[in-house]
């Protein structure tokens, strides 16, 4: 995972308007950072009357989202390969054990399949994928599952 996606958190220690920036995943620490005075930075101290304290505020590091696409059984197709890539902490490619297809398109309505394992439950899949598709995809109003025994996490179903 790439630091742009990890994000940031900054803590500024006021005392002595000292500010440090401190990396999650470093164990660098950058002292006498001084960030501009400008209301509008992201870097910004809060103080209240005259106590003084620790404020952490996350930096989030967003990519730019890609762009909506039409509602086509194509799309939809193409949208859940780049489900799989993009939401790899659920579908685990590389062992090749879950499948999430396309069962069904029926006007705004979009019904997908789950076979096999996964490392999550079900229903969170569904909602994940049903989100994802919503999100690149605007025109479609329900994603479900097309049969309700595949939300069944139990081993005799895969």
């Amino acid at each position: 995972m790439s630091l742009l996606q990890k994000g940031l958190c900054c803590v500024f220690d006021i005392r002595n308007n000292v500010r440090s920036l401190r990396l999650p995943s470093c164990s660098t620490r950058i002292r006498n950072f001084h960030a501009p005075n400008n209301s509008n930075s992201p870097l910004q101290s809060l103080t209240r009357g005259k106590s003084r304290r620790m404020i952490s505020k996350p930096i989030s590091a967003a990519l730019p989202a890609p762009p909506p696409l039409d509602l086509t059984e194509n799309n939809v197709k193409q949208v859940l390969e780049d489900a799989r890539k993009e939401l790899g902490q659920i579908f685990d490619s590389s062992v090749g054990i879950t499948v999430v297809e396309l069962a069904d398109l029926d006007g705004p309505f979009v019904k997908i399949s789950l076979k096999g394992r996964f490392w999550h439950k079900r229903s969170t899949v569904l909602a994940r994928v049903a989100n994802y598709l919503k999100q690149r995809i605007p025109e479609i109003l329900e994603v479900d599952i097309e049969d309700e025994k595949q939300l069944d996490d139990s081993p005799e179903n895969f």
